[in-house]
């Protein structure tokens, strides 16, 4: 996992990544490219922005994949060079939503949570009424927050 904030890369490895990349403190696709060898085999950009997205696909291996899953304005993009695309059998994907099949993988996935093999709980940093939702958004400017999670509707 590569990014800018510790607390983030922190997290990372406790739910099981066996690399991190503090991309302020080395070039990301050179630490990627010598961590795998030569290039990922899957890339997930959840940022959107083009310089990040634009790392994605240098850090890809021959016949790798880019997933777009994060946007972060509306002319974020990529530019693709067609011959290095073909000659190493690369893609981008977008990723909505999971791409999941919500009817199978929804009960999947809750059904691993209750037999505790998928840890959920330490996903969420912050529980907040809907009234705090202001405060809510504002919080995750905080590098060491996950996630903030709306409980109370009232």
């Amino acid at each position: 996992m590569a990014d800018i904030e510790d607390g983030k890369l922190e997290r990372a490895k406790a739910f099981g990544a066996t690399h991190v990349v503090n991309s302020r403190a080395v070039d990301p696709v050179e630490a990627v490219r010598g961590i795998t060898g030569g290039g990922a085999d899957h890339v997930f950009d959840f940022v959107g922005a083009r310089p990040v997205t634009a790392q994605g696909m240098q850090m890809l291996g021959k016949g790798g994949g880019l997933y777009l899953i994060g946007v972060s304005a509306m002319d974020a993009g990529v530019d693709v060079s067609a011959l290095v695309a073909l000659s190493n059998s690369q893609r981008v994907q977008g990723v909505y939503m999971g791409s999941s099949n919500l009817k199978k993988d929804v009960p999947y996935y809750a059904s691993m949570y209750l037999q505790g093999r998928m840890n959920l709980d330490d996903l969420v940093s912050k529980q907040i009424g809907l009234a705090d939702i202001d405060a809510g958004y504002e919080s995750l400017k905080d590098g060491s927050i996950a996630r903030v999670v709306i409980t109370d509707f009232a």
